[in-house]
């Protein structure tokens, strides 16, 4: 069994670039995954009591120059990550109207897309999971959790949800170590979206290979990473907009 872990990055409605994603962990592997952990950022020199973030990196010296034997650490673990990446200022108002229409839409939207390719990875895994999702206010979890009990229950478009455990698990990020991690994934890479190259791209490009992928191609973009919408000029390649400079 798996446990995926999902964190959000930009504020739905707000930001134009939404992204929720985090990691896969197989139960078996977790305590592996806490030990290795929690002994790279004693060696990076991270206080044991304070929380690990994205956003630190962003704003901190001391944590910039941490994430370096970090995503090191992470890189090399058993995760396995997946990140849905929304454009939400489309300029086609039924388009919009489907995908984007408000907050709650656009949360919706990202959430279907990251399930969908959670089951997909489960089906290859021959195995089943559970997502466990970073929780917002009450009023916003009950409405995502009654959302995801009714695709969980009649399926998607595009896929049926039967390897995925139930409904969905809702808890604060800093009792977590597993949001912790999602944190460290969906950061960076919706960052290095707009950022160009720097730190959110170096600490994406360094989390790449733990992305899952077309067991057939490899093919990242669309499975592990799903960007939406995709760009549509022949200048605006999928795998090179993940690090053009702005």
């Amino acid at each position: 069994m798996y446990l995926l872990f999902l964190d959000e990055s930009g504020i739905p409605g707000e930001d134009g670039i939404f992204a929720l994603g985090g990691v896969a962990i197989r139960v078996d592997q977790w305590a592996e995954v806490k030990d290795r952990f929690e002994s790279c950022l004693d060696e990076a020199g991270w206080p044991a009591e304070k929380e690990f973030k994205w956003s630190e990196i962003n704003t901190s010296t001391d944590a910039e120059n941490a994430s370096y034997p970090v995503y090191d650490c992470l890189s090399d673990m058993p995760l396995s990550c997946l990140v849905t990446v929304l454009y939400t200022d489309g300029e086609d108002p039924e388009f919009h109207e489907r995908y984007f229409a408000d907050a709650d839409t656009i949360y919706r939207t990202a959430l279907t897309f990251v399930a969908e390719r959670f089951q997909l990875f489960l089906a290859k895994q021959d195995s089943w999971g559970v997502i466990v999702l970073d929780s917002r206010r009450y009023e916003e979890d009950d409405r995502i959790r009654r959302y995801f009990d009714r695709i969980h229950k009649e399926g998607t478009d595009f896929a049926e949800l039967d390897r995925i455990v139930d409904g969905l698990l809702l808890g604060p990020s800093h009792y977590s170590l597993g949001l912790q991690l999602a944190d460290l994934v969906v950061g960076p890479t919706r960052a290095a979206q707009f950022q160009g190259l720097g730190t959110s791209s170096r600490c994406f490009k360094k989390l790449k290979p733990n992305f899952m992928t077309h067991p057939d191609t490899g093919r990242l973009v669309g499975v592990g990473l799903k960007i939406f919408p995709l760009p549509k000029t022949e200048e605006d390649k999928e795998e090179d907009r993940l690090f053009r400079p702005a």
